[in-house]
């Protein structure tokens, strides 16, 4: 029974940190440029989302004048739910919430390769990467051209979801335009927190006797104990019964036969 409640805890606690180590990804456009398939497997590996965010583009994507991806560090799917944050996603929420198209995945293990990302749609679409911080971005880093702009937008990590909300629509309004796609998620995922057991230090008084020092005589000892008592008895009352079985002597001459 221990072994099994041991097994059965294990399990549930690799499941909660298989859950805990995760993060989420939103997708969405003003435009169907997001096929929004569901995906059977609720927990998916790094590399499997690559490949799965990319697919989720469709074939005219790159009819797009600008593909941003957001990195919002350390975002867990719990925080869209937290009552601390009821506020703090506004933004998102209205624009995947009025998006023609859109698609996401719950939970991804360690975080998305977002540079692996940007360089396949830029390669399917030949298009430029570029590089930008959301608190500086500006009209000029969006300029009109013939390819699309993979936009790798980095948001602060803090856990002040609400002023990066405002980033995230500070963004959208310097596109200046509804001919975009946008990818919401994180390259890291939230460090699990460790619990911390400290060794307690023993009172330290040598004038206090053995049996105040230390637990000798413990249930296990007892138990031990016992059964070598009980085994002793066991082991001397059998002795003791074969010693007192005597083989009888055979006293009587034998009997002469008579001619």
């Amino acid at each position: 029974m221990k072994i099994y409640t041991t097994a059965l805890l294990s399990t549930l606690a690799s499941a909660v940190l298989a859950f805990e180590n995760t993060v989420p990804c939103v997708m969405w456009s003003p435009k169907d440029y997001i096929n929004g398939k569901v995906d059977s497997q609720l927990v998916m590996t790094s590399s499997d989302a690559t490949s799965n965010i990319v697919s989720s583009f469709s074939s005219n994507v790159c009819s797009a004048k600008v593909i941003a991806l957001f990195n919002q560090p350390e975002v867990h799917s719990n925080d869209f739910t937290r009552s601390e944050n009821k506020d703090a996603f506004e933004q998102l929420k209205a624009y995947v919430n009025q998006a023609s198209s859109r698609s996401e995945i719950e939970y991804i293990t360690d975080g998305v390769d977002i540079h692996q990302v940007a360089k396949e749609i830029a390669s399917q679409c030949d298009a430029t990467i570029a590089t930008l911080d959301a608190s500086t971005v500006s009209i000029d880093d969006f300029p009109q051209q013939n390819s699309p702009i993979v936009a790798i937008v980095s948001l602060p990590a803090s856990n002040s979801f609400q002023s990066n909300d405002a980033l995230l629509e500070k963004v959208i309004d310097t596109i200046g335009h509804d001919n975009y796609a946008a990818v919401y998620t994180s390259t890291s995922a939230k460090v699990p927190e460790k619990v911390h057991l400290n060794r307690r230090a023993p009172f330290e008084n040598k004038k206090l006797p053995i049996f105040a020092k230390y637990q000798l005589f413990t249930p296990g000892v007892f138990m031990v104990l016992g059964v070598t008592f009980l085994f002793l008895f066991i082991a001397g009352t059998g002795i003791t019964w074969l010693s007192g079985i005597q083989t009888p002597i055979r006293m009587e001459t034998p009997k002469q036969k008579k001619n």
